[in-house]
């Protein structure tokens, strides 16, 4: 059995254009695995609102990607015991000196991550800096506190994950896992199978694309009429969503109502999360506009998708009980 590797960077994908979830993506065609193991999903990761998960790049691009190839996908992850149990071990270092200066010990090795995540990182990087350092940190607390509270159980957890990424009837398989766990799922599946760390992703024009989007979904550019000019470029939904949320940012209300109104005349269902942030920003740019009665058919309109984020559902609600004032 072959085993791919693949490191998952949750958010922070969207800060390195050199392995965005675009670049994820390309990882796995490169690879042409014959199935996905998936560490951040549960087995019936299906029957929940699995595309709430941090790690932005599964709902994105890798699941879209094994459905199109029709590749199996499997999700392994296992659960914490006491998923409260970390945060109420730190709670209890704080009571006592002697075991709060053993947890500074061990989280000192976490510093130089820090630094590292920070600046914009190649997958290169991230195998050859970023897991080594998480592996450190690991090491040293489990030396120090065992597996258990103190660890979240990381040892256990990630051995049940690899039994079950182990059992998969496919010959290669591409194993995407948070870079959290990534150290001791290497170490658990080690000498049971083939392991294979993946090459650099190939840049192309959907990457950079990818990378533009990201950019102005993080929003606050320093100029923001070059952004806007640039997404301007762009034949993709999205694009007109974040133009119109800089137009939003920037008092031209009217102009950003004139471009969501344009998008939702079209085909706006791609990727996931748009339908949900679409409806949500129109609803409030036409309470701006004091049209209440298309605002609140926006709002009813989140609220009756099969899925939209969190962020959109609270824009939404909030929306219905009070009409939008302005603060974004």
């Amino acid at each position: 059995m072959q085993l791919y590797l693949i490191p998952l960077m949750g958010a922070l994908h969207m800060r390195y254009p050199a392995y965005n979830v675009v670049g994820v993506r390309s990882v796995l065609a490169q690879l042409a695995p014959e199935a996905l193991a998936l560490t951040p999903l549960p087995p019936d990761f299906r029957q929940t609102r699995w595309q709430d998960t941090p790690e932005l790049a599964l709902p994105l691009t890798v699941i879209p990607w094994a459905e199109q190839q029709s590749v199996p996908v499997y999700g392994v992850f296992e659960p914490s015991p006491d998923p409260a149990a970390l945060d109420d071990f730190r709670r209890y270092a704080n009571e006592y000196p002697q075991v709060q200066q053993q947890l500074a010990a061990v989280d000192a090795h976490l510093r130089p991550l820090h630094e590292l995540l920070s600046r914009p990182l190649t997958l290169a990087r991230i195998l050859d800096e970023v897991l080594p350092l998480l592996r450190n940190h690991q090491e040293a607390r489990e030396q120090m506190f065992e597996d258990g509270p103190a660890t979240d159980w990381l040892r256990i957890r990630t051995e049940q994950m690899a039994a079950r990424i182990l059992g998969i009837e496919a010959e290669k398989v591409a194993v995407l896992a948070s870079a959290e766990q990534l150290p001791f799922l290497q170490d658990a599946l080690s000498g049971k199978a083939e392991l294979v760390m993946p090459s650099a992703p190939q840049a192309d024009e959907a990457s950079r694309e990818r990378a533009l989007l990201d950019f102005a979904f993080i929003g606050e550019p320093p100029e923001p009429g070059n952004l806007i000019a640039k997404l301007r470029e762009l034949d993709v939904p999205e694009a007109r969503y974040h133009e119109a949320n800089l137009l939003l940012a920037n008092a031209h209300v009217a102009e950003a109502l004139n471009v969501l109104e344009d998008l939702s005349r079209g085909d706006f269902s791609k990727p996931y999360y748009l339908p949900g942030f679409v409806l949500a920003r129109l609803g409030q740019l036409y309470d701006l506009v004091d049209k209440r009665e298309a605002a609140l058919k926006c709002y009813r309109g989140v609220l009756a998708l099969s899925y939209a984020p969190f962020a959109a559902l609270a824009s939404a609600e909030a929306g219905l009980v009070k009409p939008f004032s302005g603060d974004v």
